[in-house]
């Protein structure tokens, strides 16, 4: 924990919307997955790893000083990582200009996925059709029982990640909401500050309306005209009409690929997510 603070000024300089707290967060999910690079003592260099099986990992959170780019500094981290961790399949989700970087040290044609997009702004309009939120029920996360939550999330991301959410969800600036439709769970999301406004994810939901009522639910829980991060599959219905309904005051900020640096298995529920958790460590 002792680097976060380095971590996260490094972070800040890169522009990235994201608050320490948020960086403690991925240091306590991600216990010894961090591969640091320090000059004079201070972090000029990060790059986040974590362990989901035997053969599998994700990478994110992939940050090279500005004053220090072009110096071999990213090389060796990446190098670092493949030396340790090379025989794994490893999961990324990357802004689309780091692709070539990504294929490069890979050695070999990356296993392309997904795409989605980075958008930053105020959700002014949520086009919620009359009535329909008499259907569901929004409560706390911490109000249902966990395994219930954890299996869902499963259905999802595949692979159990129960400490994970609990970090996650759990974080003490954040708040997370599960979604009911006649007392079953039929979705969930979370929303907690970021340095600009405030960071959305993740946001599962099993169809369009249910989204629309728990995006509206999270939104309600900030201030007013409040701007929101989030990264959103293109392949999200909702997340359409979302972006139509607001076109005015959300806005594309850069467009993200996942790949695989083996074999790249898609996400089962892909279509419903309209908000991933992180791009740092975890499939959606």
């Amino acid at each position: 924990m002792e680097d976060v603070p380095g971590v996260w000024k490094l972070t800040a300089e890169a522009k990235w919307n994201m608050h320490q707290d948020v960086i403690e967060t991925h240091f306590k999910m991600c216990e010894n997955g961090w591969i640091i690079a320090e000059k004079d003592g201070d972090v000029v260099g990060c790059m986040l790893t974590h362990d989901f099986s035997d053969d599998l990992r994700t990478v994110g959170h992939f940050i090279v000083s500005s004053k220090l780019r072009g110096q071999g500094v990213g090389a060796k981290m990446m190098i670092k990582y493949l030396d340790e961790f090379g025989d794994r399949n490893t999961y990324v989700s990357s802004i689309s200009y780091m692709l070539d970087t990504y294929e490069k040290y890979n050695g070999a044609p990356l296993s392309k996925g997904e795409k989605g997009g980075k958008y930053f702004g105020i959700f002014k309009n949520v086009p919620l059709p009359p009535d329909t939120e008499q259907k569901y029920h929004t409560i706390d996360f911490r109000n249902i029982d966990q395994a219930d939550l954890i299996n869902y999330d499963t259905t999802y991301h595949v692979l159990p990640r129960p400490e994970l959410l609990k970090l996650w969800l759990g974080q003490n600036t954040a708040k997370s909401l599960v979604l009911l439709e006649k007392g079953k769970l039929a979705g969930y999301g979370s929303i907690r500050p970021a340095i600009n406004g405030f960071y959305l994810g993740p946001l599962y939901a099993e169809n369009t309306v249910g989204t629309m009522v728990l995006l509206k639910s999270l939104i309600n829980l900030i201030p007013r005209d409040s701007n929101v991060d989030f990264f959103l599959p293109h392949a999200n219905e909702a997340g359409r009409e979302i972006l139509k309904a607001n076109e005015n005051t959300v806005g594309l900020y850069a467009t993200f690929h996942k790949f695989a640096t083996k074999s790249y298995i898609p996400v089962p529920k892909w279509n419903n997510v309209f908000a991933l958790l992180s791009i740092e460590c975890g499939f959606c």
